[in-house]
């Protein structure tokens, strides 16, 4: 499950900023209420969900999803000063459910696939497919789910010029 949770799942990460806790929350606001200036062409949108929580995701993707979760990725932070008096921003990115929905769904379908046709005597015409569905399906959905998840993790530390916490 390690490989599942750093690489299609959720990744929760620690980070600061130089800027004091309520610049930077006036940074972030500004991002959420700007469509012009600073902030435009960044690929971010969201919320505040308390005063020192927000939630993120792509303002705009390639993909259009339609299910329970419509965007690419996600990502939910929480900003607060540490004992240092650093501004420090704990952050968790994750990809849409249905990567890892699918990631599972497909190799069963594969080794039904194979199993069913095996039973019946025409393993021929469904060895190709059950295969591409064990093997070849989960590992592109792995990949898009890997590459949402680093593309708003990516572009949130640039946007705000943050550095790691060691």
């Amino acid at each position: 499950m390690r490989l599942l949770s750093k690489y299609i799942w959720k990744e929760e990460l620690n980070y600061f900023s130089e800027k004091s806790v309520e610049n930077f929350k006036k940074d972030i606001q500004q991002l959420f209420d700007n469509k012009k200036g600073r902030f435009s062409s960044v690929n971010l949108t969201g919320e505040f969900i308390s005063e020192f929580e927000f939630k993120m995701t792509p303002k705009w993707q390639l993909v259009n999803i339609k299910n329970f979760e419509t965007e690419i990725s996600y990502l939910k932070g929480k900003i607060f000063s540490d004992e240092n008096k650093k501004t420090t921003i704990t952050f968790t990115v994750r990809p849409n459910s249905i990567f890892l929905i699918f990631f599972f769904l497909f190799p069963i379908l594969g080794f039904l696939a194979l199993t069913t046709r095996n039973l019946s005597g025409d393993i021929n015409e469904t060895r190709i497919t059950g295969l591409l569905l064990t093997f070849a399906a989960p590992a592109i959905m792995l990949l898009f789910g890997h590459f949402a998840k680093q593309g708003i993790k990516e572009r949130f530390i640039k946007t705000f010029n943050l550095k790691p916490v060691e």
